[in-house]
């Protein structure tokens, strides 16, 4: 199907303003991953490929912006030695080759899918959405940015952004990913951050993926880490509680008992390696 109005915007305030003011349905362009694959096209398309590719590390953050490829993220040396790998882990086993480099960060995110790869790593990172709207931008942490399945808080807005506050020295982060094949859409995902002072877990960030209508945090588990021993027995509690979390489905890539079970495992293990444990 062919495109039938394709809008080629001089900034963000312009992308938004025609994507507002013009009649029909219409989309965002960057990677396109996506919109090729899917069934019914838009009215007319907006592309912002060449308006939000920054990558940035500006005073005490790191600025991802929304059009970056997924490959360019894999190759940020910058983003790599402040959060321990994370995001350049979940990178290097999205999707294939070609398709890291058209997808971009943001159109994972504003796809909206519970099972996004970047959701999770990016809300361990407590990752900050900046959000271009007619009246001028906004910005929300990443949780409050989803909806539920397929849904975000934009409604013709524009993603510009996502901001990281650098994490501290030696935080040590794991992202793990269970799907039918490498490169797959996950059928269930985790991150983990973990800050330590001699022993003891000062912070904990548990994210999971394609365990409920959109992906969240494991908020009781990381309350009960944060003071404690980086014991097993209090990494196998926060695991149980992180499986307490969710709210999984059974589809045609696992059953809600499997998911629930495996959000207790790979939590444990991503604790665990977090730790050096290999597990």
């Amino acid at each position: 199907m062919a495109v039938k109005v394709f809008f080629n915007p001089a900034s963000p305030q312009e992308a938004v303003r025609i994507m507002y003011e013009q009649p029909g349905q219409g989309a965002y362009l960057a990677g396109g991953t996506d919109l090729l694959c899917s069934p019914e096209w838009p009215d007319f398309v907006v592309n912002i490929r060449g308006l939000l590719a920054t990558l940035a590390q500006e005073a005490g953050e790191l600025v991802i912006g929304a059009a970056a490829t997924i490959s360019r993220i894999a190759a940020w040396q910058a983003l790599s030695e402040a959060d321990d790998g994370l995001m350049q882990s979940c990178a290097r086993g999205f999707a294939s080759e070609q398709i890291r480099n058209m997808a971009t960060v943001g159109g994972n995110l504003a796809s909206a899918v519970p099972s996004a790869d970047f959701a999770t790593p990016l809300l361990a990172l407590e990752a900050q959405c900046v959000i271009q709207a007619p009246e001028g931008q906004r910005t929300i942490p990443l949780e409050g940015f989803f909806a539920g399945p397929h849904q975000s808080v934009l409604d013709r807005e524009l993603l510009l952004k996502i901001r990281l506050p650098l994490p501290s020295a030696g935080v040590r982060t794991e992202f793990l990913k269970i799907g039918r094949n490498p490169g797959d859409i996950a059928t269930i995902n985790v991150a983990t951050l973990l800050e330590l002072e001699c022993d003891k877990i000062q912070k904990a960030r548990i994210a999971l993926g394609a365990v409920a209508p959109t992906p969240i945090r494991a908020y009781a588990a990381e309350e009960f880490l944060a003071g404690k021993p980086a014991s097993d027995e209090n990494i196998q509690r926060a695991a149980d509680l992180a499986r307490e979390a969710v709210q999984p489905i059974s589809d045609q890539r696992a059953s809600a008992d499997y998911r629930r079970q495996m959000s207790m495992v790979l939590t444990r293990r991503a604790l665990q390696r977090c730790l050096g444990r290999n597990q």
